[in-house]
């Protein structure tokens, strides 16, 4: 439901959830809940709105939100979860609120029920280099084969949210530093991908440069990631 307060054009104040690197050693990836404390979009506030004593100060300037911990019981479609992604493993948590991860570069992104309840994960697979094994994405992808054989009623859909089918970044603009995409799952069971600006100057403060909704994959596509 916070895609309807994404709006493009506005910017949000907000620090993302750190992700976690490969852990050292042998590593035996797996499914690994994460704590991921409830947020909240506050209002908007204008920026540079103008002078003082300008008339129009209320309705000039660009729009711009910040993010707190905590929830909005009166405004729920403000609130939601950042989920961060653990490299080697499938970070998940419960889909009781909208779901924002990232930033993506290409994992895939699912939803399944355990036991009964929604779930979503963030597949960490990594580059392969040198010093990483192409068998950390192999071994870890088998995992969510092996859940997707075992479960087959409980995967829900996924996504990736730098796919082929969603369209280009937008081009930066005056200020813009870097680009990024955050993959948005809804409590509706909805899929988006969110792309956004990080602004000069700063590596919290994103200005949302478009909101695409992907459909989900197919169960054949999601059981070879």
């Amino acid at each position: 439901m916070i895609q309807a307060k994404l709006l493009v054009g506005r910017y949000l104040q907000f620090t993302p959830g750190a992700s976690r690197p490969l852990p050292g050693g042998l590593h035996v990836p797996a499914f690994v809940p994460v704590v991921c404390p409830p947020l909240t979009i506050q209002e908007a506030t204008r920026r540079d709105p103008g002078g003082r004593f300008n008339p129009l100060r209320n309705v000039g300037g660009q729009r711009e939100s910040a993010v707190v911990a905590g929830t909005n019981a009166n405004k729920v479609h403000r609130n939601f979860k950042w989920l961060p992604w653990y490299v080697g493993d499938i970070s998940e948590t419960t889909l009781n609120y909208d779901v924002l991860t990232g930033p993506m570069s290409g994992c895939i992104l699912v939803s399944y029920r355990r036991a009964g309840v929604s779930y979503v994960g963030h597949i960490g697979t990594v580059t392969v280099t040198d010093a990483v094994p192409a068998t950390v994405n192999t071994n870890l992808k088998a995992v969510w084969t092996n859940f997707m054989n075992a479960h087959p009623a409980d995967v829900l859909g996924g996504f990736n949210p730098v796919g082929v089918t969603v369209p280009m970044h937008p081009p930066a603009q005056p200020g813009d530093i870097g680009g990024q995409t955050w993959g948005l799952f809804t409590t509706d069971g909805l899929f988006y991908a969110v792309q956004v600006w990080v602004q000069k100057g700063t590596a919290t403060n994103f200005r949302i440069a478009a909101v695409h909704q992907v459909p989900s994959m197919t169960a054949g596509q999601l059981l070879h990631i």
